[in-house]
């Protein structure tokens, strides 16, 4: 898909003219089904996300699923306001007994 940027001019202009046409006819409805849809998808975001941890060594290693949007690498994990979660492991205390 081309952006606006990278259009000539002309181009551009067509672009603009076909939605202005396209913006006048439109009588404010809404389709159902994309309705539906765009609810669904606003649903999903309140889902949990599932980070899979696994200990390897000295290390933690999380990963995401691939249809995730979250990025994780190592013990990483990267917010969508680009601040990052860092995990680091420490060793349990010892248990005295007697």
């Amino acid at each position: 898909m081309k952006t606006l940027e990278k259009m000539q001019l002309g181009e551009y202009e067509t672009v603009i003219e076909r939605f202005i046409e396209e913006a006048a006819q439109w009588d404010g409805s809404l389709p159902v089904e994309t309705f539906f849809d765009t609810w669904a998808a606003l649903e999903c975001r309140k889902e949990p996300v599932e980070v899979q941890a696994q200990v390897k060594g000295d290390r933690l290693v999380l990963a995401a699923p691939p249809d995730s949007s979250l990025r994780v690498q190592d013990n990483r994990i990267w917010l969508q306001d680009g601040r990052q979660v860092v995990i680091r492991l420490v060793a349990a205390p010892m248990a005295v007994t007697n």
